[in-house]
Formats: C-alpha cells, sequence, structure tokens
C-alpha cells in the first residue's frame, strides 16, 4: 500500500515536472526567437563539424591568457597554437571567424619588414572581423606594412610580457600601443597578481624563452592540457544550440532581478590608486625599452563601448567622467611629458556620432556591444594616420 501510494506521488510529480519544464522551454524558445537566437550553431558545432571534414588539418580554440593567470606553473603562454588554423569567434551573422597564426601563435602574415608593431587586446587581435578587415588589413590600405603581437583578454600587464617576449623576432620602425579604458584597468587589477608576469615589469632583463624548442614543446602541453576535452562536450553543446539549458530564461530573470534591485555597477578596483601606480609603471618601462631600442611610440586610445559612451544612468555617467576624464587623463599627462603623441578614439566618436547611429561603428552579439564593425576599424585606422601618422 504504502510503495503504491510512492508510486503514485512519484508520478504526479514527475508529470508536473515535465509540463513545468516544457512551459519553461517555451518561453526560452519564444525569447531566443525574439532575439534572432534561435536554434544558433555554436562555436563547438562549427569547430567540430569542419574538423570532421577535415581531419587530417587540426582546428584550435582562440586561446586567452587570462584564462590561465590563477594556475600556478612554472610558465605562462603569451599566445595561442602557432601555424594553426584558429577559430576566433562568431560574428554577428553567427558565422565562424578563422584565421592562421604566425609561427609565434598571433594573427598575423609575417612581414619582413614592418612600419608599425601594432601592441594591444581583442581590438588589436581582430575580434570580431575576418582579416581583411582587421587592424592589420586596414593599416596596408595606406601603404603601411604592420605586425600585431595581441590576444583577446590582455590588459596591461600582458601586453608589456608580449612585447618583451616577443618584439626581437618582428623587424619593425615604431611602436603603436593601444588602450581599452573599458577593461585595461580590471584586467590589470588581475594581472599584477601573477609573479610571472610581475618579473617581466620588475626584471628588464626578464623572459621565459617561450620560443626555444624546449619551451614551445611545454607551452603545446599547457594549452592541450588547458582545453581538454573541451572541444568535445558535443552533449553540452547540443543542450546549448537546442537552448534545453533555459540559459536565455534564466539570464533574463537575472537581469531583472538585477534591475528590481537597482543594482549599482561596481567599479571599486577604478578606485585603486595602487592600480594607477602599476599602469604608469607599465608605461614607462614602454617608453623606456622603446627608447633603448631607438624607436618611436605612439598611444592609440580605443573607444569604450557604447553604453558607457552613452549612458542611461548617474552611475554610468560617473563610470564614463571617471575613464574618460580622471583615468586617462592621468595618462595622457604623463603621455605630454614624455613627448609621446597620442590620439583619443572616444573623442572623435563622440564628436560624430550618437545613440542612434553609433551601430555603424559597433557591433551588437548576443545581444550587447561587441567591437568595431568593419567600418569602425576602418575609421579607427584612418584617423590614427591623419592624427598620429601623416
Amino acid at each position: 500500500m504504502i510503495i503504491e501510494k510512492i508510486k503514485y506521488y512519484l508520478k504526479i510529480f514527475l508529470i508536473n515536472l515535465f509540463i513545468l519544464y516544457s512551459l519553461l522551454y517555451l518561453i526560452e524558445l519564444t525569447i531566443n526567437f525574439k532575439k534572432d537566437k534561435l536554434f544558433k550553431n555554436t562555436r563547438l558545432y562549427y569547430l567540430n563539424s569542419l574538423q570532421d571534414k577535415d581531419p587530417n588539418n587540426k582546428i584550435y580554440l582562440n586561446y586567452g591568457v587570462y584564462k590561465l593567470l590563477d594556475k600556478k606553473q612554472n610558465i605562462l603562454p603569451l599566445s595561442g597554437y602557432e601555424n594553426s588554423k584558429i577559430l576566433l569567434c562568431l560574428d554577428e551573422n553567427n558565422q565562424p571567424v578563422f584565421y592562421f597564426s604566425d609561427k609565434h601563435g598571433f594573427n598575423n602574415s609575417i612581414n619582413k619588414e614592418n612600419d608599425f608593431l601594432l601592441i594591444g587586446d581583442s581590438y588589436v587581435q581582430g575580434m570580431c572581423v575576418h582579416n581583411k578587415d582587421n587592424l592589420n588589413a586596414q593599416f596596408k590600405k595606406f601603404s603601411l606594412k604592420t605586425n600585431a603581437l595581441a590576444v583577446g583578454g590582455n590588459g596591461p600587464l600582458l601586453e608589456l610580457a608580449t612585447f618583451k617576449e616577443y618584439k626581437d623576432y618582428y623587424n619593425y620602425k615604431s611602436v603603436i600601443l593601444f588602450i581599452t579604458p573599458s577593461n585595461d584597468f580590471l584586467d590589470l587589477s588581475k594581472e599584477i597578481k601573477n609573479s610571472i608576469l610581475l618579473n617581466y615589469l620588475n626584471n628588464k632583463d626578464f623572459t621565459q624563452n617561450l620560443s626555444n624548442e624546449k619551451n614551445k614543446k611545454i607551452k603545446i602541453s599547457i594549452l592541450d592540457s588547458f582545453f581538454g576535452n573541451k572541444t568535445q562536450r558535443l552533449w553540452n553543446d547540443f543542450l546549448s544550440v537546442y537552448h534545453f539549458n533555459l540559459k536565455s530564461l534564466i539570464n533574463s530573470l537575472e537581469n531583472l532581478y538585477k534591475n528590481k534591485k537597482n543594482q549599482k555597477i561596481n567599479y571599486e578596483y577604478l578606485l585603486n590608486k595602487e592600480i594607477d601606480i602599476y599602469f604608469i609603471k607599465i608605461l614607462n618601462e614602454f617608453i623606456n625599452i622603446i627608447e633603448k631600442d631607438k624607436k618611436k611610440l605612439y598611444v592609440v586610445f580605443n573607444s569604450v563601448n557604447p553604453d558607457i559612451l552613452f549612458p542611461k544612468s548617474d552611475d554610468i555617467q560617473n563610470l564614463k567622467n571617471l575613464l574618460l576624464n580622471k583615468k586617462l587623463g592621468q595618462i595622457k599627462k604623463l603621455l605630454i611629458s614624455k613627448e609621446i603623441s597620442y590620439f583619443d578614439f572616444n573623442e572623435y566618436i563622440l564628436d560624430r556620432y550618437n545613440k542612434n547611429n553609433i551601430s555603424t561603428m559597433f557591433k551588437r552579439i548576443d545581444d550587447h556591444w561587441d567591437h568595431y564593425t568593419e567600418k569602425g576599424f576602418y575609421e579607427i585606422t584612418e584617423q590614427i594616420y591623419i592624427n598620429l601618422l601623416r
């Protein structure tokens, strides 16, 4: 009798659970339909489907150094797989963007001679445009040869480490350092906790010798270990493509809760003076190295994202003022004192664009502002040429 009751209540519970999940799933489908994200393929889908068609040529996911900053290891890889086909990202049309990495793992076709070596993060690496539209390609339109030492997610200290580690393998006349105010200060707050990166700043002769054969093998083993079976998570990929994980619904509920609570943006790290000191120290190290090598340095300030450029709340307005006035003001003061030429793309955009037409300059991917459009990459390059280089 007791067993029969248990079976009965269990049956009722499972039926109600199924009905509840079905209702939630319908809501999930509706949300994704309205966002034009219904049954969109993922990076893993493209990676595995293309790999199946060409099993002899390995395809890799794009690597971000920041993902290994909290790992304790003797070597910190500063770039991804070398001489390989890399799946960089999915663009605004949900199509894959690939590049072929150079012999050091960067998104380049190495030139024998370069007018400029570009240092930066995902903007300089080329997110999320095809190589015919990235910064290297845009500079070619002005008859300038460039190579880029850049990885998505890099902040100032990682950029310094990458520059010191690999600069001597690229023949160049001058350096353009790109600073991204939206996230560089947050990135730096995490990078200074890594002892290997601090060695690049505190020891002028420090290097990991990542280009020698022994360390190349160690680097590849670390990358292989990091990615592990990530590229084979077909079950998770299936759940994501067909929305069985209810991800959009969960995100919508989280956003609703945040809005209801009127949660303020957390930018306490921007009030940390230690981060400012490190930032200035890193810039001085860049300046010293480049002067020692008898090169010239230019600095470009990437635009902050449109949500900050055109704030909808007092909190975001305060963030905008803090970034564009106080933080960049400190850096510009240093550059002026060192006679370093710079260009602030924020000023250009604010002078010519508004919230109604900014979508011509920035892509919107997965319902948030992403990197520059093809037009955006062209215009920043054109303005660098006009204001700094010509």
